[in-house]
């Protein structure tokens, strides 16, 4: 038993879906589909009951996630107290964030129990920000529907793909104008169906910012009714729980919103276009500190994501 096949099991029973793990671990369905097979092969069990389209849980898989857990963190905090003795790297690490901010938290969680003495400074905002104010910053984290990254050659910023993500409808189980004709248990819907329910869209686009919900309902064949606009999470969130209307959120958002709203209803889309990419926005090497370039590195490892070799 590897390593590398525990946090590959352990991703997949937090998707239960194997193509949205493979893209989160970088690898591909089918290397992740072998390892599991031959983690279940090695311990004599079958830890998922698979369906058609999806991976479910079971008893055996259940007991064994959680030993599995408490097995991986314990050696994660031993690795990472013995790595903290050796390190020296100090500094501020500055993270303006367009997309949503807890994506990067957890890495940099993770990050600053192996190095405490690193401080991290990590804004949420949509408001854009000039030159003068990017120079003060380490890194910017934002997302793109159409998977192409922002070149910026005039002020050195090198833009790195962490991963591609899908996006999900959440609603309350008491939604007024939820379509009747979805069963409740449903996996996956069609966006067709919501033509007359009302959304609860961001309200900017630009560069860095946008929401993915008015091209997926166009390519259904409708434009979204929009109960009101708001680049608040939370008040997006407490909207929903009242039933007044749904949302499209990415899927790296929906742990806090069920969260928020423990009862709340998710299901992933037929839609195709349905993903976008979250991106890390990195000064080029010559002008990034110490440790910025000590996170980045870290970064990499963390999203399994090759060693950077680029010069730049």
């Amino acid at each position: 038993m590897e390593l590398y096949q525990l946090k590959y099991f352990l991703e997949l029973v937090k998707t239960e879906h194997v193509s949205a793990a493979a893209d989160f671990l970088n690898i591909s369905q089918s290397a992740l589909s072998k390892n599991i097979t031959s983690l279940e092969n090695e311990l004599n069990l079958q830890l998922f009951d698979r369906t058609k389209n999806r991976l479910k849980l079971n008893h055996n898989g259940l007991i064994f996630a959680k030993y599995a857990e408490e097995a991986l963190n314990t050696l994660t905090l031993g690795i990472n107290t013995a790595r903290s003795i050796s390190y020296e790297t100090l500094g501020m690490i500055r993270i303006y964030c367009y997309a949503y901010a807890p994506i990067i938290t957890s890495c940099a969680n993770a990050y600053s129990s192996l190095n405490p003495l690193i401080d991290f400074d990590i804004s949420q905002s949509n408001m854009l920000i000039n030159q003068n104010q990017s120079e003060d910053l380490d890194f910017i984290l934002y997302s793109s529907s159409n998977n192409h990254p922002i070149v910026n050659k005039e002020q050195f910023w090198v833009s790195q793909p962490l991963f591609q993500e899908n996006m999900v409808l959440i609603a309350s189980e008491n939604c007024k104008e939820f379509p009747c004709t979805i069963k409740k248990d449903a996996e996956f819907v069609d966006l067709a169906y919501f033509d007359n329910t009302p959304f609860v869209v961001m309200s900017q686009s630009d560069l860095f910012f946008s929401d993915i919900t008015y091209s997926l309902c166009q390519k259904a064949g409708f434009i979204p009714r929009t109960f009101y606009q708001t680049d608040d999470f939370l008040t997006k969130i407490s909207t929903i729980r009242h039933g007044l209307a749904v949302s499209l959120i990415p899927e790296s958002c929906l742990s806090d919103a069920l969260a928020l709203c423990p009862g709340l209803r998710h299901y992933k889309l037929s839609e195709p276009g349905k993903s976008r990419t979250v991106y890390l926005m990195r000064h080029r090497k010559a002008l990034m500190t110490e440790a910025a370039m000590d996170f980045w590195n870290f970064v990499l490892d963390y999203y399994h994501l090759p060693e950077d070799s680029s010069v730049d």
